[in-house]
């Protein structure tokens, strides 16, 4: 099956790489973090464990007292409002819009206050947001804007590379992402007055240990082998391979011996193939077992905690910064970002002229100004199907099509719809994209044969339309 990610990854530089000594070298986090700065035209970057933990680094780095609000959007990633709380700030839920999917901009002026002291600008799916207009209406307030640039790294806006407009700006590098370290993020500071505060803050965080540093690495090329369309037969999460070795002691000891032995990509195929092959029956096996699907388990849970203090996620934990290991692979990554990112907006466009026409699709409207690095195709669904009947479609056709990103959106996910005060009538678009999506993959490993077998699905699906 064609799965719905995938990064593009040459195993055997890879491991060449982190074979050497120099990823036991804290100057590769420093290779790394310069690299990148330069790559999108920051003065100081500084790599951390994930995104998330970036931006709750970028906000104990402000002045935020409690109370002071920070504006994000509703339909975006829960770990980015765990964040917000974590720092002590108030989220307020603005809507999304229906044209690109980023913030709708009249609802981040409608929603500043007195209170308000950051503004996050989040670009969703490679395309930018309005940053230009959210920056003005920041500076108009004395506000600072953070840049969430985890779905847009090497976009730009007029010209300009995302992630440079804001007072500080995060990206992640997580699977599924343009370009990946298995999991891992950047902090990027613009302004020059912040770098002292963000480097104290910083300071008080310890860098991930060896082994779960490891963990990283390996997993993402266990979860590499695990995507390829011979073996990809059931949905798979984006931490499936590092969730392996965090469990199976003999798979982790068996990779400590290839990258050793400086294994070929063939020997470390042979390798963990019967280690892959049994994971993957393990996670098949859960529900034969009787363990309740997850959907069903979340749904329990969510009912049980309702009577109890929410639980939620924390992104605070002693260990916010990445190791030398991951740094090293992202100095890889950079090197190959630019011919990755071509070969995504170039699928996308092959999808976009064979779908042209077709009203059966909502299609994302785009300006001038917003030069994308597409990391999804995204279109809103107009057919008489639903997305989940959708995806059920595609899945038997060898095609990993739906929804994959956020079910639902922040103000209707428990237990943030209890945590986060908001208005449910001010945030009908952020449920009407979570509803209506399809992500469709153009990723590295798509082929034009996969584009023209999903649209002749899409196309089939779409001639039953609405009323």
């Amino acid at each position: 099956m064609l799965a719905r990610f995938g990064s593009y990854l040459n195993i055997e530089e890879i491991v060449d790489c982190i074979h050497s000594d120099r990823v036991l070298d804290e100057d590769m986090i420093r290779e790394f973090e310069r690299k990148f700065a330069h790559y999108i035209g920051a003065p100081r970057c500084f790599a951390t464990n994930q995104a998330r933990a970036g931006l709750l680094i970028a906000l104990k780095s402000l002045p935020i007292s409690p109370g002071d609000e920070v504006i994000v959007q509703s339909f975006t990633f829960q770990g980015v409002i765990d964040a917000i709380l974590d720092a002590g700030g108030q989220p307020v839920l603005i809507d999304n819009s229906p044209a690109d999917l980023n913030a709708d901009v009249g609802a981040i002026e409608k929603s500043v206050t007195e209170k308000t002291k950051v503004i996050i600008a989040t670009h969703l799916f490679g395309v930018p947001c309005d940053i230009d207009a959210i920056s003005s209406l920041a500076r108009e307030n004395g506000c600072y804007v953070i840049e969430d640039c985890a779905q847009c790294l090497g976009a730009a806006f007029g010209g300009k590379g995302v992630g440079t407009f804001g007072d500080m700006s995060i990206f992640s590098f997580n699977y599924e992402k343009h370009m990946t370290t298995g999991q891992g993020g950047i902090l990027a500071v613009n302004n020059r007055d912040l770098i002292g505060a963000v480097e104290k803050t910083v300071d008080t965080y310890r860098r991930v240990p060896l082994n779960p540093e490891k963990c990283f690495v390996y997993g993402m090329l266990l979860e590499y082998l695990a995507l390829e369309r011979s073996q990809y037969k059931k949905r798979l999460a984006a931490t499936f391979g590092e969730e392996c070795y965090r469990r199976d002691g003999k798979l982790f000891e068996e990779m400590d011996g290839l990258v050793e032995a400086g294994a070929t990509e063939e020997e470390i195929r042979a390798a963990l193939l019967p280690y892959l092959e049994k994971h993957v029956r393990r996670s098949r096996s859960r529900v034969q077992l009787g363990i309740l699907p997850e959907r069903v388990s979340r749904r329990l849970l969510s009912f049980r905690d309702r009577f109890r203090t929410p639980p939620r996620e924390r992104v605070e934990s002693e260990h916010l910064l990445m190791n030398a290991y991951r740094a090293a692979v992202g100095c890889i990554a950079l090197d190959h970002l630019d011919a990755v990112n071509r070969t995504r907006n170039e699928n996308t466009e092959r999808y976009l002229a064979e779908l042209d026409g077709h009203d059966a699709y909502g299609m994302l409207t785009i300006s001038g100004k917003k030069q994308p690095a597409f990391l999804k195709l995204n279109v809103l669904n107009n057919t008489s199907y639903s997305v989940l009947e959708i995806t059920r479609k595609a899945r038997k056709r060898g095609f990993e099509l739906g929804n994959f990103q956020w079910p639902k959106p922040v103000h209707l996910t428990y237990p943030y719809d209890v945590l986060v005060p908001h208005r449910r009538e001010d945030l009908q678009t952020s449920e009407y994209i979570a509803g209506h999506l399809i992500n469709i993959p153009i990723h590295y490993y798509v082929t034009p044969e996969d584009i023209t077998g999903v649209v002749e699905l899409l196309t089939r699906i779409g001639s039953r339309r609405t009323a």
